[in-house]
């Protein structure tokens, strides 16, 4: 029995290296039991359980009645802090006091070093945005999708991974915030200024206008 639990790691970790060398992407679907069991030279059992760890650790993840597939983040659960199960009191603030740290330099590096694909990207989801909020239309989407533009332009996959915390507090703050009257008009305000400053190649202006942003949303949250 010991050997076995040996033997399914070892097989987790064949496929943990399987994906770190991108012969699996995010997204990919594995190659069904029989297929991996052959390539691998272990029993279809041994591959049920290492397929059992690699979901404990949000490597794969099963989709009833299409397979087993990689997570698109493999290896970051969905609440990675725990945020679900803390006392709501006072959350959201502490969510925003995460944001104030991070956010402004991750912009900062992002006006260093965009690419023009990000630079594109940024303000095609920019304008959606702001359709979105004139027309009175729910933009948490497009706004989390505005922020891990940002993080991609960094070109860091850490500040990448940290984007779901970011991503917390957003949809949080949306809820918070979206009944009062001068939000949205901000939030547009805020995010041009920090697109300019990124399109501009300005670290210093990117980094200012985001923290200018971040208090801004902790000042409305505060009023409530």
């Amino acid at each position: 029995m010991f050997e076995k639990v040996l033997l399914s790691e070892k097989v987790a970790n064949n496929i943990k290296k399987m994906i770190i060398d991108h012969e699996l992407k995010p997204g990919d679907k594995l190659p069904n039991e029989i297929d991996l069991a052959e390539k691998l030279n272990v029993s279809r059992s041994t591959i049920r359980e290492a397929i059992k760890i690699l979901i404990s650790m949000n490597i794969l993840e099963i989709r009833r009645g299409k397979g087993t597939f990689v997570c698109e983040k493999p290896g970051i659960a969905a609440d990675p802090l725990g945020v679900t199960f803390m006392n709501k009191k006072d959350l959201l603030l502490y969510l925003f006091e995460t944001r104030l740290i991070i956010e402004p330099e991750m912009a900062a590096l992002a006006a260093e070093r965009a690419s023009q694909k990000n630079l594109d990207r940024l303000q095609t989801v920019f304008h959606k945005m702001k359709e979105e909020i004139l027309q009175g239309k729910d933009h948490t989407e497009t706004d989390i999708s505005f922020h891990n533009i940002i993080a991609k332009s960094t070109q860091n996959p850490i500040i990448q991974r940290i984007v779901p915390i970011i991503n917390d507090s957003i949809k949080e703050g949306y809820q918070e915030t979206k009944d009062i009257p001068e939000s949205g008009e901000k939030v547009i305000i805020y995010h041009e200024k920090v697109l300019e400053a990124i399109l501009q190649k300005s670290p210093q202006q990117a980094k200012h206008y985001m923290r200018e942003h971040i208090l801004n949303g902790m000042e409305q949250i505060s009023r409530k």
